[in-house]
């Protein structure tokens, strides 16, 4: 992994929140090949989501009760470094796997998904 090194991280946000992490990755010879990767699909991070739905309601100049934010962020920082901590852990997995230049994305919801029944009716 010590040749592969993160230069840019992006966040795209959906219209409930949600949003999309995704980790842009050089490896230090710049070799040609590129690979993309999902991450495991989605996670559930509920606390992360909701202190980044914070963050985009600042960006975009929307009221948020700060001093409320700072107590829920203060009650729950221990789950959210938590769940930072799920998040980075596999990106690190899938950096310590590769070989060339790419990049990895992750959905992160603040809602767990329903299991998906093939069953009709």
């Amino acid at each position: 992994m010590d040749d592969i090194k993160p230069f840019r991280i992006e966040v795209e946000w959906t219209d409930r929140e949600d949003f999309l992490f995704t980790c842009h990755y050089r490896h230090a010879s710049s070799s040609e090949c590129r690979t993309t990767a999902e991450g495991a699909g989605r996670h559930f991070f509920p606390v992360m989501t909701r202190a980044m739905g914070n963050v985009l309601r600042k960006l975009r100049r929307e009221h948020i009760s700060f001093p409320l934010f700072l107590v829920t962020l203060a009650f729950e920082h221990r789950h959210l470094l938590s769940e930072i901590d799920q998040l980075l852990g596999a990106l690190h997995s899938h950096l310590r796997e590769q070989k060339c230049s790419g990049s990895w994305s992750c959905y992160v919801s603040g809602e767990t998904m329903k299991p998906f029944s093939s069953r009709g009716g």
